[in-house]
């Protein structure tokens, strides 16, 4: 460990090519016949999705496709495994299902619902701005403590409660029996943060299909290509490990929040498959934020990533 753990001093070997220009981030990255993919995104903490009228928006010069969430899944598209440790029941670790774009229910402010491509980045921002949405709001939560208690708003059938998962070390009655007999006993509270890192380099993918060789290939900007490549395999269908392709270049930090496979990454993936062109999208900085704090926080949603 003195030699090789944590905290070790490591060379950099990046530098030269970074100061003399010859980096490759995933911004920067471009393909011939590249197209460009805007999300519609959630302005509620947590609502039903009503009717979805894309009719103006696909009728905008440029525009190539639009998905929504109810297509994707009729299309066999899966929502991302989730999974951990199991609940205090013993069943296994609740949660909602993370879609690549959001089928049915809303359940955070900055939910993908809708997917734009089209020719240019302004022309596909211009057509989301187009897409009517309608939403019946539901009762939300901000607070995990308030989230927790009887009769809060449930974020998903499964855990009614809003306890995801639990876990205990120890003996229990041992434990009591000390505080029981201490003379003295101390209570206190920790608040724990939330984290939203913020990398200098937005998240960023660009997806191509091969149609010859049937292999996908995505560059991302990402700290886990393997997590990514399994992630893409298991949420669409007709992907394996085995013809998809995840290449990373220069990464401008990350700070574990770029980590695994999001929800954006699926959906430019699929849209790639289905235009049958390059598809390329930038997050914005709002979109950034939201993603992380979703990312980090399962219990209490980004309600409030507006305000901040």
């Amino acid at each position: 460990m003195g030699r090789y753990g944590s905290g070790q001093a490591v060379r950099r070997i990046e530098d030269a090519a970074l100061l003399a220009g010859r980096g490759l981030y995933a911004g920067d990255a471009t393909l011939p016949g590249q197209t460009w993919l805007v999300f519609v995104r959630s302005p509620h903490p947590h609502a039903r999705i009503g009717a979805i009228d894309v009719s103006a928006a696909r009728a905008m010069p440029g525009v190539l496709a639009i998905f929504s969430g109810a297509e994707l899944a009729a299309a066999g598209v899966k929502p991302i495994p989730g999974g951990g440790l199991p609940r205090a029941d013993g069943s296994p670790c609740a949660s909602p299902p993370r879609r690549a774009l959001a089928h049915e229910v809303v359940r955070y402010v900055g939910e993908p619902v809708v997917a734009v491509v089209a020719e240019s980045r302004e022309g596909a921002r211009e057509a989301a701005e187009s897409v009517m949405i309608d939403y019946e709001p539901l009762p939300a939560v901000v607070d995990t403590l308030q989230a927790v208690r009887p009769g809060a708003p449930v974020i998903c059938p499964e855990a009614p409660d809003n306890i995801s998962a639990e876990t205990r070390y120890g003996d229990a009655k041992a434990t009591a029996a000390a505080f029981e007999s201490a003379v003295h006993t101390v209570s206190i509270d920790v608040e724990n943060q939330r984290l939203a890192p913020s990398p200098i380099e937005p998240r960023s993918v660009l997806a191509a299909f091969d149609e010859k060789g049937g292999r996908l290939t995505m560059r991302l900007s990402t700290q886990m290509p393997t997590a990514v490549r399994e992630g893409l395999a298991a949420a669409i269908p007709g992907l394996t490990s085995k013809n998809v392709r995840v290449v990373v270049g220069d990464v401008g930090g990350g700070f574990g929040m770029k980590t695994g496979c999001y929800p954006e990454d699926i959906a430019v993936g699929y849209a790639a498959l289905k235009v049958k062109r390059p598809v390329k999208w930038v997050a914005e900085r709002i979109e950034e934020f939201l993603s992380a704090v979703h990312g980090r926080d399962s219990v209490s949603r980004a309600e409030l990533a507006l305000d901040r």
